[in-house]
C-alpha cells in the first residue's frame, strides 16, 4: 500500500479504498485499511445499514450480530436459524438441509465450513445424496492440484519440498514456460529436480520462488451437474477463470471438463474442487439465496462473513449450541505497532512524559546473556 500511495502521489491520481473492516483480515499482510480507518485524519463514507438480506428478521440479526455477537447470535436462534444435532449426524443433516433448500429451481445454496476436513464430509454427504436421487450423472476420476497456500518464506525454504509436489507457473522463468506444471522428484543442495509433462528434468532454486505456487495432486470425482470451485486465475484465449468462481458442469468426456455457461476447461488447468461447500475466507465477497453454516466454534469475524452471505434464509448445524455460541466472542483482531504505542500513551503517559521515556521503562537490561523483561504489549523484534 506503501507503494502505491507514493505512486498516486507522484502521479496525482486518486485512490478510493472500499472494503468493510469487520470481515476477515489479510493473511499475510498488515490490517492496512482499519488502521487508516482509525489512525489517520482520512475521512470515510459508510452505508448506512445491511443491503444484503431481503428477510427482514434476518437482516436485523446480522446487523444486530455487528454490534453484539451475542445478541445477534440469540437473534438466529430466535428465528430457528439454529439446530443442533449429534456430531456424527452433523454431513447428513446439512446434506438434507441442502436438499431442502435447493428444491426451488434456479435457488443458490451455499454451504460454510471452518475446516476442509469438515468440508470433505459435507461435500460427500451432499454429492452421496445427489446421486441416489439421479441429480448428478456418471462420475470420471480426474487429477486435481490443491494449492498448499505457501508464502514466499516457505517457498524459499528448500527443506519444506517433498517429491510428488507441483509447482504451477504462473509466469515463465529459466526456461520454463508460464503455466506449466511440474512434479518434484527431489532434492539436492540449494536446489530442487523437477520434470515436466514431457518428462524433461528441470532444476529450480527457490530464488524463483515469485514464478510458481506449490501444490499436492489428488483424484476428484466429477460428474455431470456437480459444482466446482475454480481455485486459479487463468486468462488465455478460449478460457478465462476467476479464483473463487462457483460453476456447474455439464459434462465430462476424456478429461476435458465442459461447463453450463459454454466453456471447456483444458486439460492443464486442475485448480479446481467441488462447490458445495467452502471455508468462511472462500465465502467472502459472496451472494446466495440461502447459506447453511456446518460448525462447533467459529471466531467471530469467520462467522459474520459467513453468516452474512445469504439473501433469503439461513440454517447453522452444529453439535454444540452453547461451544459455538461462546467461540463467537473470540475476535481475529489484531493490534497494530501504532496501536500499542497509543494504548501505552494512554495508560501510562503523564503531563511531563513523553512516549519515549514511558518505552524505556518498559524495557529492563539483561540481568545474565539470553535474559529480558519486557513490558505488556511491547513487541521484540527477534
Amino acid at each position: 500500500m506503501e507503494g502505491l500511495l507514493d505512486l498516486a502521489r507522484r502521479e496525482e491520481a486518486r485512490i478510493l479504498f472500499s472494503g468493510d473492516t469487520r470481515q476477515i483480515r489479510s493473511v499475510e499482510s498488515s490490517d492496512a485499511l482499519r488502521i487508516l480507518e482509525g489512525e489517520s485524519r482520512m475521512t470515510s463514507v459508510s452505508l448506512p445499514g445491511i443491503q444484503r438480506q431481503s428477510n427482514r428478521e434476518y437482516r436485523e440479526a446480522i446487523e444486530t450480530f455487528c454490534q453484539s455477537p451475542d445478541h445477534g447470535f440469540a437473534k438466529l436462534q430466535d428465528l430457528g436459524a439454529v439446530r443442533e444435532v449429534p456430531y456424527m449426524e452433523r454431513a447428513q443433516a446439512v446434506a438434507d438441509v441442502y436438499r431442502e433448500m435447493t428444491a426451488t429451481p434456479g435457488r443458490k445454496v451455499l454451504v460454510v465450513a471452518p475446516t476442509h476436513e469438515e468440508i470433505g464430509r459435507v461435500t460427500q454427504a451432499i454429492r452421496d445424496d445427489l446421486k441416489q436421487r439421479s441429480v448428478l450423472g456418471d462420475g470420471e476420476t480426474l487429477q486435481r492440484h490443491i494449492p498448499l497456500q505457501w508464502t514466499e518464506a516457505q517457498k524459499k525454504d528448500i527443506s519444506n519440498y517433498q517429491p510428488e509436489q507441483v509447482l504451477v507457473f504462473h509466469r515463465a522463468s529459466r526456461g520454463i514456460e508460464k503455466r506449466e506444471a511440474l512434479t518434484v522428484t527431489g532434492v539436492s543442495g540449494s536446489s530442487m529436480h523437477a520434470t515436466n509433462e514431457r518428462g524433461e528434468e528441470k532444476l529450480i532454486s527457490p530464488t524463483q520462488a515469485r514464478s510458481f505456487s506449490v501444490h499436492e495432486r489428488r483424484g476428484i470425482e466429477v460428474a455431470a451437474g456437480d459444482k466446482l470451485l475454480l481455485v486459479g486465475n487463468r486468462k488465455e484465449p478460449g478460457f478465462r477463470a476467476t479464483n473463487g468462481e462457483l460453476t456447474t458442469v455439464r459434462d465430462v468426456s476424456q478429461g476435458i471438463i465442459h461447463l453450463e455457461d459454454g466453456r471447456n476447461v483444458p486439460a492443464n488447468y486442475r485448480e479446481f474442487t467441488h462447490g458445495y461447500a467452502v471455508t468462511a475466507h472462500r465465502s467472502q465477497g459472496k451472494t446466495v439465496d440461502q447459506v447453511i453454516i456446518s460448525a462447533d466454534a467459529m471466531k467471530q469475524e469467520l462467522f459474520y462473513v459467513a453468516a452474512s452471505r445469504g439473501r433469503e434464509g439461513i440454517a447453522i448445524i452444529t453439535s454444540d449450541v452453547e461451544r459455538l455460541g461462546e467461540s463467537l466472542g473470540v475476535s481475529m483482531a489484531r493490534p497494530s505497532a501504532i496501536e500499542l504505542v497509543n494504548e501505552i500513551t494512554r495508560a501510562k503517559v503523564s503531563p511531563e512524559q513523553d512516549i519515549g521515556q514511558v518505552l524505556k521503562q518498559e524495557i529492563k537490561l539483561p540481568v545474565q546473556p539470553q535474559e529480558i523483561s519486557v513490558g505488556l504489549g511491547m513487541e521484540l523484534s527477534l
